[in-house]
């Protein structure tokens, strides 16, 4: 699945107005569940604070502040995403809880061993250098602090897997295309989900950057993954 050069990334800011909108369609409102289920492993109280990389429209983030109480600072490079997401947490009233910078998953504006957490949903794979990413992220957690990543993965039943790609593959950028007008955007979604090293590989790639306790649990036959490693 991840031969071959890894597809050219999108700009995010084309397809920003239409971003969340198209998450719940296309998921038909999974991704809101896998989000619980990723907040669900954080650290619970106030006195956490939680690094959210590649934030996009601030989904995760907001999640995370609300269940479990905590800080969180999320950091993306499409400031028309994050220009969504300010406004969501405005409506929200937790300004005082979350801050959107603008930052590079490969250079994280922060200093190290500076959050209890980091955690990163459907951005990890946008990655310019993904070892690189990863690293930047450990570099930042404190020791024994968690990294969470929800990634979009293939399944392996065979029956299903068939009609999964062609919903990914053939239907997905005619709708994504259709409601957002940028067709290139949700083609280029089933392209990097499958050159995206998953499950094993992508546990390798975790302890490689300094990650140990690495798990991967699928989800929703095996159509998303949720990995999890500890700071050594």
């Amino acid at each position: 699945m991840t031969n071959g050069p890894r597809p050219k990334p999108i700009p995010f800011d084309e397809i920003a107005h239409r971003y969340d909108l198209l998450n719940r369609l296309l998921s038909f409102g999974v991704d809101q569940l896998w989000r619980k289920k990723l907040v669900k492993n954080l650290p619970l109280g106030s006195e956490y604070h939680i690094l959210d990389v590649a934030t996009g429209t601030a989904d995760l983030a907001l999640m995370a502040a609300r269940r479990q109480g905590c800080r969180v600072t999320g950091c993306d490079v499409s400031e028309k995403m994050m220009a969504i997401g300010r406004q969501k947490i405005r409506h929200k009233n937790l300004d005082e809880r979350i801050t959107l910078l603008s930052g590079a998953a490969e250079n994280l504006p922060f200093e190290s061993n500076t959050f209890d957490a980091a955690m990163v949903a459907f951005g990890v794979r946008n990655f310019n250098n993904l070892i690189k990413g990863l690293s930047e992220m450990q570099r930042v957690v404190k020791p024994g602090g968690i990294i969470l990543v929800l990634e979009f993965s293939i399944p392996e039943n065979h029956i299903f897997k068939a009609l999964y790609l062609f919903y990914f593959l053939k239907l997905l950028p005619f709708l994504g295309g259709l409601i957002s007008g940028n067709r290139r955007a949700y083609e280029y979604l089933p392209e990097s989900v499958l050159k995206f090293p998953q499950g094993q590989e992508f546990l390798e790639l975790l302890q490689n950057a300094g990650f140990h306790q690495t798990t991967c649990e699928t989800l929703t036959l095996g159509i998303a993954s949720l990995y999890r490693g500890i700071k050594q």
